[in-house]
């Protein structure tokens, strides 16, 4: 058949489905026309032989679906070359003809729910929460820096109080004479309280957050009472600046300061690193002896005091630049954690921390005798010269440092902290109790060697007290029987270390008053003769009756095996 006898509408049929069926093909290559249904491309041979096609029936279903919306077209459209490429839909591209339901836009990754990626599966589900940021390695060399950094927060926080032997017999001789020994002390024995008695509500707030108020805060207390007390000239204004504001100064600063250190690193490394901090005691006591002795004699004990103050604070500023808590990094406190409701009284109803907290409460009652009285001593019974007398409680600091680390070593490569500075308040007493034997023909070489001693030994407990209190600090349960190491329980630490140095701070408080009170005692009822045998026996009872307690303590804890504690 030619084609001039062929039927007018079938060749008009084809011709027209088959350029329907390439405009629509090409227009789905191009724009991704995923929603077009099948029934709009329709063949040729499905129309009826005799049927003539609506056109304009078949543009409006065309243009039913795409949008000239002015947001649906891209700016600019028509400046992009490559879109020109092809010529059959040029006037569509210029007029940025879309369909009118076009592919979705992929959500931002924050904004993805599974709900929206479970049922087609086209998009990754993405997790809403943010990865959290990557914390510093325990025993890292963050950790380090915050241990020498230490060193200067021990040395302002335990210089001065180590100091104050010296500003004790200042004061009784000189400064405010005719005041009871006993009276003075208060003034020392509150700043020694202080610095441990903080332990429960500084702990406590540190905890919930607080760590930068406490640190800094305590920063700005300690050193407001240091200048402040260069204006006093009698005992109460002494015992509000240098004791209690000082005080309160030091135990925020100290409290704070070593729940941030204990933060860093684990049992394995806690003896060194607190042995390596608690060195700033020897060395700032040391330093604040030596200046304080100059001054007083050549500037008097205003100027003395400035200076004391001056030092203090350019050593201060250090710390204050590294200092954090490792599990709190620089989060507000509103954003921290809620506290345990876990907490309560079965916090502190474990036996072996009730007889530890008891062993550190006798210990401390005793330990500092020697370092506040030791002076008074060779000036009074030994009549030694201010400088001689001084000299007894520098060789006692001096001593003091090496006996910071080797008792630490011990503790950590060998027995641990509890095992450890049992014999450490072992010895203290004994070294008491041959000081006391002594007092009968007194001389200044047995008084030296007592001296030595003395801060030798007593150094393990003054430098294992921390780590002992960390141990009770972690969770029961895990550890080696599980084959695991132990938890430290981040939530409680404040409070159950708080706790143990509230105790100590009571010690602390009422420890040297009672011994210059027996000293005054004494005085009055025996005359001069050995004045200081009954403040001497006390403190050697305490020191021998606190290491019972404390290895009472470790039995209640690991028994008597010969295991590490």
């Amino acid at each position: 058949m030619d084609r001039a006898s062929r039927p007018r509408s079938t060749v008009y049929s084809g011709d027209y489905s088959t350029s329907q069926t390439h405009t629509l093909t090409n227009s789905r290559s191009l724009h991704g026309f995923e929603d077009i249904p099948l029934e709009d491309i329709v063949p040729s041979q499905q129309q009826p032989p005799t049927a003539r096609p609506n056109i304009r029936d078949s543009i409006n279903r065309f243009s039913n679906r795409i949008s000239l919306t002015p947001s649906e077209i891209p700016y600019p459209s028509f400046f992009a070359p490559n879109d020109y490429d092809d010529e059959p839909h040029k006037a569509e591209k210029i007029l940025g003809l879309r369909p009118a339901n076009p592919p979705p836009v992929p959500p931002k990754p924050a904004q993805i729910s599974p709900s929206d990626t479970g049922s087609t599966g086209s998009l990754p589900q993405v997790n809403k929460t943010l990865p959290p940021r990557p914390v510093a390695p325990l025993n890292g060399r963050i950790a380090w820096l915050h241990a020498l950094t230490a060193v200067l927060v021990v040395g302002n926080c335990w210089g001065v109080s180590n100091a104050f032997g010296l500003f004790q017999a200042y004061y009784t001789r000189y400064y405010i004479p005719g005041t009871p020994p006993s009276t003075v002390a208060w003034i020392g024995s509150t700043q020694l309280a202080l610095v441990f008695g903080l332990g429960v509500p500084v702990g406590r707030l540190v905890d919930i957050g607080f760590f930068k108020s406490m640190f800094h805060g305590g920063t700005f207390l300690m050193l407001l009472g240091l200048f402040t007390s260069s204006v006093c000239e009698e005992f109460w204004s002494l015992w509000l600046t240098q004791g209690l504001i000082t005080g309160l100064g030091m135990g925020m600063v100290f409290c704070s300061g070593i729940l941030a250190l204990m933060s860093w690193f684990d049992e394995r490394k806690m003896g060194v690193a607190m042995g390596l901090g608690a060195a700033g005691s020897c060395i700032g006591g040391i330093a604040y002896v030596l200046l304080a002795r100059h001054f007083l004699v050549e500037k008097g004990f205003a100027t003395t005091m400035r200076i004391i103050g001056a030092v203090a604070t350019g050593t201060m500023i250090p710390p204050n630049l590294v200092y954090r808590m490792r599990d709190q990094p620089h989060l507000r406190p509103q954003h921290k954690a809620k506290p345990s409701r876990s907490l309560n009284w079965r916090t502190f109803a474990s036996p072996a921390y009730l007889f530890a907290a008891a062993g550190m409460f006798l210990t401390f009652l005793g330990v500092y005798f020697g370092f506040v009285y030791m002076v008074s001593f060779a000036s009074e019974v030994l009549h030694l010269s201010d400088t001689a007398s001084t000299n007894l409680l520098v060789y006692m600091l001096a001593a003091n440092l090496p006996g910071r680390f080797v008792p630490a070593l011990i503790s950590d490569k060998c027995i641990g902290p509890l095992n450890t500075i049992i014999p450490a308040a072992f010895l203290s007493s004994a070294v008491v109790w041959l000081w006391t034997a002594s007092s009968g023909h007194p001389n200044q070489a047995s008084l030296t060697v007592v001296a030595c001693f003395y801060g030798f030994v007593s150094a393990g407990v003054q430098v294992l007290y921390a780590p002992t209190v960390y141990t009770f600090c972690l969770e029961p349960g895990t550890g080696a029987a599980d084959g695991e190491q132990a938890q430290l329980a981040t939530d409680k630490m404040g409070v159950k270390a708080g706790g143990i140095f509230s105790c100590i701070g009571i010690a602390c408080l009422i420890g040297t008053p009672i011994g210059g009170a027996l000293i005054t005692w004494r005085i009055e009822e025996h005359g001069t003769d050995q004045p200081y045998l009954g403040a001497q026996a006390f403190a050697g009872a305490c020191l021998l009756v606190g290491g019972l307690f404390l290895l009472m303590s470790r039995v209640a804890k690991v028994g008597w095996a010969a295991k590490r504690a």
